[in-house]
């Protein structure tokens, strides 16, 4: 899977461009400021219909213009795609081979990527929300029916606080909440804890190659399922537990109005020697964690698709070590996939042994020259 080319108009501070990729490795450099992180946010975008920058729509158009445009050609398997993906003030569409889409992330179908940006660090510093997020959009590129299914949950929460909230609310229809929670909780939880099982058999022989000690990482799924000591191997075991919890949540839960129990309160806990990586991991150890976990990301979306997913690294030399960012590199280089990566300097970036193609691109003030 690649992006053979990119055609990009009015998206933040690139009016016009015209772009060809090659499918090994793809350099973008520039001074800051000039565009070329905006480059690898614009491929983000048409692989998962997101800014990795968390950015409203309104920040992506460029000032003055009325909307974006962004369209792709890509190669996935034997066919060619093409993508299109287009900001209003009002509303974000996207078409696949001029087809409209309901869901932006039917994307993945044409262009998947695996993002590394300076903020992934949080996903170890950062808070459990983070950290749950990004579970649930591991699920989901395994499980595309994870999204409507994380919707309905979230909708149910909602409606289970409403009827908190009230001074005299209705038993009947607040155990009817309880009772669809508990099955929709069940299936989030079984779906995240699968995909944790799996993940550790892809993580380990990463963290061998990166050149840390694989035996003293952990990641765990710490959920209020695990800590009743009861058997929740299946749907109904797990949907009985939280029926329970959440009746015995009942009165604590009715003065904030919010309710305590379900997946939305789960953690996952990224470990080292047993404590967490966070607080007792140095910088390093947890920079090739995350390395680590980002390829095995990469080998959940290469088993889905059947080919490697495109690799974004926005400006790693910052971030990372040399000698760990040589080895992931390395490893890289050896999965036959396309790699974007923004960089001040093309000296910062070290040159796999086993890279056959790349391509230079300097950006200034949002205009691109082949070098």
């Amino acid at each position: 899977m690649h992006l053979a080319s990119l055609r990009i108009r009015d998206f933040r501070n690139i009016a016009q461009a015209d772009l060809n990729f090659y499918p090994g490795l793809n350099l973008v450099i520039g001074s800051n400021g000039q565009g070329k992180s905006n480059l690898l946010e614009a491929v983000g975008i048409l692989a998962t219909g997101r800014s990795f920058r968390r950015a409203p729509p309104q920040a992506l158009r460029r000032h003055g213009q009325p909307m974006f445009r962004l369209e792709g050609h890509t190669r996935a398997g034997d066919l060619d795609h093409r993508l299109e993906f287009q900001g209003y003030p009002d509303r974000q569409t996207a078409h696949l081979n001029g087809k409209p889409m309901t869901a932006t992330s039917a994307m993945g179908q044409a262009l998947a990527a695996v993002i590394v940006t300076p903020e992934t660090l949080r996903l170890v510093q950062g808070s459990p929300t983070e950290r749950r997020a990004y579970l649930d959009w591991l699920v989901f590129s395994r499980r595309r029916e994870h999204a409507p299914l994380m919707r309905d949950y979230r909708l149910a929460v909602r409606a289970r606080n409403l009827l908190l909230q009230r001074s005299a609310h209705d038993g009947a229809e607040l155990a009817a909440w309880e009772d669809r929670l508990a099955v929709l909780g069940a299936r989030v939880t079984l779906n995240r804890r699968t995909i944790l099982d799996h993940l550790t058999t892809l993580l380990t022989p990463y963290l061998r190659a990166l050149a840390v000690t694989e035996s003293q990482f952990e990641i765990h799924l710490s959920c209020q399922l695990e800590r009743t000591g009861a058997p929740w191997s299946t749907q109904e075991e797990a949907a009985h537990i939280y029926r329970q919890l959440l009746l015995e949540s009942r009165a604590r839960d009715c003065g904030p109005g919010v309710t305590t129990i379900g997946p939305h309160r789960d953690e996952w806990l990224f470990r080292l020697n047993g404590r967490p990586l966070a607080r007792y991991g140095s910088q390093g150890q947890q920079k090739r964690f995350i390395l680590a976990l980002k390829l095995a990301e990469g080998d959940l979306l290469r088993e889905t698709l059947a080919e490697p997913p495109v690799f974004l690294l926005d400006d790693p030399a910052a971030e990372l070590d040399r000698a760990g960012f040589a080895l992931f590199m390395e490893i890289l280089a050896g999965q036959n996939c396309q790699i974007f990566i923004s960089t001040c300097q093309a000296d910062d970036i070290p040159r796999p042994d086993k890279a056959t193609t790349m391509l230079l691109l300097d950006v200034h003030e949002g205009r691109f020259a082949v070098q």
